[in-house]
């Protein structure tokens, strides 16, 4: 029997005839069961044998279970889900940033609580998904230009540290690092940082001081590790000594330091200033590859391109249909196969919304494929139109 059968006694009690399993031997069984109004029963012949007569009922189907899908390997969080948290993140950090520069400037005390906040949460969200932040380091406010480069520069470097195997306890030191490594920056004339022109020689040592400035403003502020002040001083130092503001080699930076110094460097490269145009990112990923091993460390480099794929977040390729279109989120899996979002048909017809596809999801002779990187300035393309900050 399948289940426990039982008869009424009383008003309150039911008396059990047979327990779940127990085996019918006899016609009295039988019998006892029929006078409790049992009509049917069914029966296991891979447990019994049969009996002339009755119906035969095909076996219960096998419930299948759906597959437990889980995040990408070294990804605690699926990227749809922790990107809707790494905004929302990313967003304070910039507003905590502009406050300690506005407060630096004017002389005003940092809340320096707010600030281990800040990297304590940043660097929580590049542990559970490393992809979603790097994402919205493609995103630039010209105007806040210190205050966001700070935060892309921290995120950034956390990237490389979390590839690196560097603890989450560990990397919350480079967020508080990477968050103030400008903080220098304050005691630069505003003229200065945001002149639309290059710098005279005297300017430009004036803006080489700024990381003096930020180990002196760190260290009065008493309560900053030294490893968080390091990458402060150090994020303009090359593995080749030419460097600033002291010219030390690889072997004096500090670990932090010399991921610092790439992050810095890419973020730079990517962003627009007055002077300057930014460039994509293929290009800046090359630049920063060309000087791997004489102005970066080499392991470091490495671990930077792998980290942040091929064809980073918010770079603008062509397709093998000859579509055009802008990435929009890496895969950890294969960096060659990220998600894109198609603007230009193969036509070159420019479509109102992007349409998206997984080329990793895409198989068979017409699967989608990236053949090139493109300069989207070419094409009239504001990357940060398409990407929500």
């Amino acid at each position: 029997m399948e289940a426990d059968v039982k008869e009424s006694a009383g008003e309150s009690k039911n008396v059990l005839l047979m327990g779940k399993g127990m085996l019918i031997t006899s016609e009295n069984q039988i019998r006892r069961l029929q006078e409790v109004g049992l009509k049917d029963v069914t029966i296991d012949t891979s447990k019994g044998k049969d009996v002339a007569g009755g119906t035969v009922v095909d076996a219960p189907a096998a419930i299948k279970m759906a597959p437990v899908v889980k995040p990408p390997a070294g990804r605690k969080a699926f990227f749809k889900d922790e990107i809707k948290v790494a905004r929302k993140i990313r967003g304070a950090s910039v507003q905590v940033v502009k406050e300690f520069m506005n407060n630096a400037a004017t002389g005003r005390s940092i809340d320096v609580k707010k600030v281990n906040l800040a990297a304590k949460t940043l660097t929580a969200s590049v542990f559970r998904n490393v992809d979603a932040l790097l994402s919205l380091t493609a995103l630039k406010n010209y105007s806040e230009f210190t205050y966001t480069h700070s935060v892309n520069v921290c995120i950034l470097t956390l990237a490389i540290a979390h590839a690196s195997g560097v603890t989450e306890q560990e990397a919350e030191v480079i967020g508080v690092g990477g968050l103030l490594h400008d903080i220098g920056k304050a005691r630069i004339p505003l003229a200065i940082l945001d002149k639309p022109g290059p710098l005279t020689p005297e300017e430009r040592k004036i803006i080489m001081d700024h990381p003096l400035y930020s180990e002196e403003m760190l260290r009065e502020m008493g309560n900053v590790p030294e490893a968080a002040i390091a990458i402060a001083v150090q994020h303009h130092e090359k593995v080749n000594g030419t460097g600033y503001p002291y010219g030390l080699t690889g072997d004096q930076m500090h670990p932090f330091g010399s991921m610092a110094a790439v992050a810095d460097i890419y973020d730079a490269l990517t962003s627009a200033r007055p002077y300057k145009v930014g460039l994509p990112p293929h290009v800046a990923l090359r630049r920063v590859f060309d000087g791997r091993g004489t102005e970066f460390d080499t392991k470091v480099v490495d671990v930077f391109i792998k980290n942040l794929g091929i064809y980073p977040v918010g770079g603008f390729v062509r397709l093998n249909t000859g579509e055009l279109g802008i990435v929009l989120e890496s895969n950890p899996v294969d960096s060659r196969k990220p998600k894109v979002g198609i603007i230009f048909s193969r036509f070159g017809k420019r479509r109102d919304t992007p349409y998206v596809v997984d080329l990793y999801e895409a198989s068979g002779a017409d699967a989608r494929t990236i053949t090139e990187a493109e300069d989207p300035k070419r094409y009239g393309v504001n990357i940060e139109d398409y990407i929500q900050a």
